[in-house]
């Protein structure tokens, strides 16, 4: 059976009881369900767009209930000692629950530092960590990037690890590890200490309760002043929630 057979077949009903007067006689009915059906097998690529169309504006409505719920419903998130970067009063705060070997966090990772760049002195980043269980090489790179963080450079080893994720979950991590963290100018001596503390791991084990709680289901999560953007947006989206939800 065609997988447009279904679609045809409604159409072709929903056309007939528009097209036949009420009250027909079944031939008058007949007839017209004939005219449309051959109408249908001979121009095909109308019925088609006319569902890619419907499609589309069905895809466009969730994404707006999505968009205004949101912007209603927003969450709060404990930041802790959680690596930030911007004043502390900033009217807009971006909270990133990311995952390091995550494909669509690093394709993310550009669009994100731009948004910072533009609302530089306005806008404040958080980042909690959130390695997904089928990505074996993301929770080294997480406690890294806390070991890192307790020698003040997170946010530069954050970008290496963004930047040259390819590298990294493909090769020798460990080894690439510690290679990043001589180029981000850390004390090598203590941060092979640091990896070894067990309580990198409960750090990243509370970032993960906490995404849960609030509903993050997966990589990139971002909350921006309480409203939760999900997926790898363009910074048009960013925007558009920051407009709806930045403090006056």
């Amino acid at each position: 059976m065609s997988r447009y057979f279904r679609p045809r077949l409604v159409l072709l009903f929903a056309l007939s009881l528009f097209l036949a007067p009420v009250g027909a006689a079944a031939e008058d009915r007949a007839a017209i369900e004939k005219i449309v059906e051959n109408y249908i097998r001979t121009h095909p690529e109308v019925v088609m767009e006319a569902l890619q169309k419907y499609q589309d504006q069905q895809r466009l409505a969730q994404e707006e209930a999505a968009f205004q719920e949101s912007v209603r419903d927003r969450v709060t998130v404990p930041l802790g000692d959680a690596p930030a970067f911007g004043p502390k009063d900033a009217p807009i705060t971006l909270i990133e629950f990311s995952d390091f070997q995550c494909p669509y966090c690093a394709r993310s990772f550009a669009t994100v530092e731009g948004i910072v760049r533009k609302y530089k002195g306005k806008l404040r980043i958080v980042f909690k960590h959130n390695p997904l269980p089928f990505h074996a090489k993301a929770r080294p790179a997480h406690k890294a990037s806390i070991a890192a963080h307790r020698q003040g450079k997170f946010w530069p080893y954050r970008e290496i690890l963004m930047t040259r994720q390819g590298e990294w979950s493909a090769g020798d991590t460990p080894k690439l590890l510690n290679k990043y963290a001589a180029e981000a100018g850390l004390d090598l001596t203590r941060f092979a200490k640091d990896m070894a503390d067990p309580k990198l791991d409960a750090l990243i084990d509370a970032d993960m309760a906490q995404g849960q709680k609030i509903g993050v289901q997966g990589t990139p999560t971002y909350v921006v002043n309480g409203a939760l953007v999900r997926g790898a947006r363009d910074a048009d989206y960013f925007e558009r929630v920051i407009a709806a939800t930045k403090k006056k």
